[in-house]
Order: structure tokens, then C-alpha cells, then sequence
């Protein structure tokens, strides 16, 4: 039988954050006093899960090794991509390629480990069990200025996801995804085929995009908004979010 393990993608560099970025990484900066994984981990700790993969690299690797320290009981697991900089850093769909060649063949949560929301994780396992293919989290953007900083996604019958479009320079609609996705073992292992065809490395999203050309992917609309720690206005509104 299947069970669910989480990966949580950390292994960014927050070069849009300036200093904080410098000495923290994007998960760990704060949020109305707790670090902003910790918002992630309460959701997360919503569903029935057997592991917490935490992805970072070598430059941050100690900061999260003593943010894990005296955590117990946990079940995360640290795992290492070996980057000290942006130019050689994975990318967060790379990273996810390269562990994903040894993991088990169970069903996974990706998250974004800058992405922090109110919303339940329950209704998305529930709905992805249904379907038994990759589910991604949407929700509605507050512009579409906003959007277009994002993604804009378009849905056909049943929630099937026809377009996923990121950094649209157009967009028409507020319905935006989150790098929050369900997905069948099979699925992410398509990552690598995904970059085989020298596709973007860096994105979360585009190996989204990419997916739903190549097989079904369905939408679960969440009913909160998801927050962006990934640049400082992102930051700031977050703050204020969880600050009330």
C-alpha cells in the first residue's frame, strides 16, 4: 500500500531579499515570531505522512541543522544538494529530479518552502485519492498585475487543468497556482524527462506546465490565500497576514 511523504524545496538563495537573504534562507525568515517552515509543518501535520524530506544546500545546510536541533519527536530528514551559490545551484525542479532517482515508490507532497497558507491539506489529499494523478493547489490572485508575476492557470471539465501558464504576459484570469502539488511516483519521476528535453530547471511551475501537456493533471482549489516570502513586498504582506 502507498503511503504519502512530504518534500519541502529549500535550496534557494533569496538573491531578491538582500541581506536577510544573505544570512537566512527563505524558510527560516520570520513570521510574526516563528520561522515560516513552521507554518508549512502545521499544515502538513493535518495529513497522515510517514516522512518530511527537507531540501536545502551547503550554505544553509547548518542553519536548518540548528533549527532541527532539540525538535523532537520529528520526522524530517535533511537532504543536501552540494551548491554554495546561485550559479551552481540544482534548481528547484532539478533537485527534485536528482532525489527523486532514490526515493520510494510512495505518493509525494512537493511544497515550495517559501509558499506559507491557511488552507487545510485534508481536501487535497481527499480529492487527490479520488484522481490517483498529480493534483496542483490554485487559488485566486488579488490582480491580475499579480498574476503576472506567477502563473495563470485555465480549467477544462472535472477541474482538469488545460493550461498552466508561468510569468503570463497576458493574463485573463485571477485563478493563479501554488507549488503545492500531489503527485503519483511516476509522475515525479518524469522530472528527469522533463529536463532531458532542456527544460526549465528553476521552476516548479513549468514542469507543471510541461505535465499537464503529457498526461492528466487536476486542480484543487484552495480557500485561503498562499504567500510568497520570495521577494521583499511578498515578505511584508506576509507579515502582516499572520501578524493579526
Amino acid at each position: 500500500m502507498r503511503t504519502l511523504r512530504a518534500i519541502i524545496l529549500a535550496g534557494g538563495y533569496a538573491k531578491r531579499m538582500g541581506q536577510l537573504g544573505d544570512d537566512l534562507p527563505k524558510s527560516l525568515f520570520p513570521v510574526a515570531g516563528r520561522p515560516a517552515i513552521e507554518y508549512i509543518l502545521d499544515r502538513l501535520q493535518e495529513v497522515p505522512l510517514v516522512r518530511v524530506l527537507l531540501t536545502t544546500n551547503l550554505r544553509f545546510k547548518s542553519h536548518f541543522e540548528s533549527w532541527l536541533t532539540g525538535k523532537e519527536p520529528h520526522n524530517i530528514e535533511l537532504v543536501t544538494e552540494q551548491s554554495r551559490s546561485e550559479q551552481e545551484k540544482l534548481g528547484a525542479v532539478g533537485a527534485l529530479a536528482q532525489l527523486a532517482m532514490r526515493l520510494e515508490p510512495d505518493d509525494y507532497l512537493v511544497i515550495c518552502g517559501d509558499n506559507i497558507f491557511k488552507s487545510s491539506l485534508c481536501g487535497m489529499l481527499s480529492y487527490y485519492q479520488q484522481k490517483r494523478r498529480t493534483v496542483a493547489a490554485v487559488y485566486l490572485q488579488k490582480s491580475l498585475e499579480e498574476v503576472a508575476i506567477g502563473s495563470a492557470v485555465t480549467l477544462g471539465d472535472g477541474n482538469r487543468i488545460l493550461s498552466f501558464e508561468e510569468k503570463p504576459k497576458h493574463p485573463k484570469t485571477r485563478l493563479t497556482g501554488a507549488c503545492i502539488y500531489m503527485l503519483p511516483f511516476d509522475s515525479l519521476l518524469r522530472t528527469k524527462e522533463y529536463l532531458d528535453q532542456g527544460e526549465n530547471r528553476d521552476e516548479p511551475g513549468c514542469f507543471i506546465a510541461w505535465l499537464c501537456k503529457q498526461e492528466e493533471v487536476y486542480a484543487y482549489m484552495f480557500d485561503s490565500y498562499v504567500w510568497d516570502l520570495g521577494t521583499p513586498h511578498g515578505y511584508e504582506e506576509t507579515q502582516r497576514a499572520f501578524e493579526t
